[in-house]
């Protein structure tokens, strides 16, 4: 497959020289400080009610890392203390300091921007889903909505010809602070089309487009050079531009990596055997609801029965599959989420991200749901999706607590993290061809090399560009 790309180590010779490009303006972005030098947000144990599980922690703002890669003289800063904020706000001059964030971190970043103002920052920048949200973009000069690398570059007067993707190496571990496995992250694409009523996606990047197939290879290369095969795509959905997915999956089989993606139960059904013999090993899915009529009002655009049979077909595949659910639509009861959270279950998803149904600014469902019942709530810490922040006709605020934690209990028996052991043995096992002991010596390997990996390096390598000859 593919044997006509042949790829080159050259650079090409229209490649930036950053060297040779001096901004008047110092600019720093920044993410959100972190409470406590371990303190960083953890996906899996945020949904989860065990006291010994798996982790994911996010330690690297993606976004910040491509802001660098494509304009390596912007400084950036990545869930800092306060402390280290504070020295560094106050270490040089700067002309601008950026803030990329998240709706349900506001309050920090304004506590973080009354400091820079206090220290004589010039300008105050915001980007990141947060910015979308108008009642805060006052306390901000600028704010960039959508991912900004050319227009950032066009401020600065850098020119711009295709975008470089960083290199971004995370690991899986566990609630005991056990690394287990170090994967590459990988993007394809940005944008979706689907248009579903609670995504803020359409209002932050309406329109989709790829990442250069290039510079896949290119990071992708990085990872293989630095002993890591296992990658994970947080595209919105990939899949959905298909001519362009094919070409990467083929690309990720032909490099021998094994790989997951964030992706809709359309998608990766239809052509599921192709992705498999291509290193397939997982799926992160939006189920939503397991009530038709509400996926069709919220423009899911997917059944329930092919949600079932696909899931179905993972397990028998013994491929990992990760599922989103949300409770708490207008129509729910206590009576009704209950009813639809016995059908999760019964899906025995290895983990279950359950969300309440938190309106975000930029959606339909914002506008709806603000018109119809009002919000209540503009504590912003409130919008990580584990809080009833509107006026729900059928449930209080502290009733959708105690449903939140019940479903917890319910979709993740203490038993699920053993039987997801179990699961990925069989599937090294299968991946690997070798016998009965393939998947402990995978493990063991993938343990070694995720407990020596350098996950905070001096520098951030920076990739030069490169390209295929056809």
């Amino acid at each position: 497959m593919n044997d006509h790309k042949k790829f080159d180590d050259k650079t090409v010779s229209s490649e930036r020289k950053f060297s040779d490009l001096k901004p008047e303006k110092k600019i720093l972005f920044c993410t959100v400080y972190r409470r406590s030098i371990n303190d960083f947000y953890d996906w899996v144990r945020s949904n989860t009610k065990t006291s010994i599980t798996f982790a994911v922690k996010r330690i690297h703002s993606f976004g910040l890392r491509f802001i660098k890669q494509n304009l390596p003289n912007v400084e950036i800063l990545e869930y800092p203390t306060w402390d280290e904020y504070v020295r560094v706000v106050e270490s040089r001059k700067w002309d601008v300091i950026g803030f990329s964030f998240y709706l349900n971190e506001i309050h920090e970043i304004l506590e973080m921007v009354e400091l820079a103002r206090k220290k004589g920052v010039k300008e105050i920048w915001a980007g990141n889903y947060g910015a979308l949200t108008e009642e805060i973009r006052g306390w901000f000069d600028r704010v960039f909505i959508g991912y900004s690398e050319e227009r950032l570059a066009r401020e600065l007067g850098y020119s711009f010809d295709q975008l470089i993707h960083p290199p971004l190496v995370n690991y899986l571990g566990t609630t005991l602070g056990v690394k287990l496995q170090v994967y590459g992250t990988l993007f394809t694409s940005r944008g979706c089309t689907i248009g579903c009523d609670f995504c803020q996606t359409p209002a932050f990047c309406p329109h989709t487009h790829e990442i250069p197939l290039d510079s896949i290879k290119n990071v992708l290369q990085y990872y293989l050079d630095h002993g890591i095969n296992e990658v994970v795509i947080l595209d919105e959905n990939f899949g959905l531009l298909r001519r362009h997915s094919e070409r990467v999956i083929e690309l990720l089989g032909e490099m021998g990596f094994y790989w997951y993606a964030m992706t809709k139960v359309n998608q990766a059904s239809k052509y599921l055997e192709k992705w498999i013999q291509n290193g397939f090993c997982g799926a992160l899915i939006g189920i939503e609801s397991m009530n038709q009529d509400v996926l069709d009002a919220i423009g899911k655009r997917q059944s329930v029965e092919r949600v079932v049979d696909f899931v179905n077909r993972m397990h028998r595949l013994n491929r990992m599959i990760i599922g989103y659910y949300m409770i708490g639509f207008e129509d729910d009861t206590k009576q009704s989420i209950k009813r639809d959270m016995e059908k999760v279950a019964d899906l025995k998803l290895d983990i279950t991200q359950i969300c309440v149904l938190t309106p975000l600014p930029g959606t339909k469902q914002w506008d709806y749901i603000s018109d119809k019942y009002g919000i209540f709530d503009k504590d912003w810490h409130h919008y990580n999706a584990k809080y009833l922040v509107w006026n729900h006709p059928n449930i209080s605020p502290g009733d959708m607590r105690k449903m939140l934690e019940w479903s917890f209990r319910k979709c993740y028996p203490v038993i699920r993290p053993v039987e997801m052991t179990t699961k990925f043995h069989r599937m090294y096992r299968e991946l690997e061809n070798k016998g009965l002991l393939g998947g402990l010596k995978y493990f063991s390997r993938s343990f070694i090399k995720a407990n020596s990996y350098n996950y905070y390096p001096e520098k951030i390598p920076l990739l030069k560009k490169r390209v295929y000859e056809q």
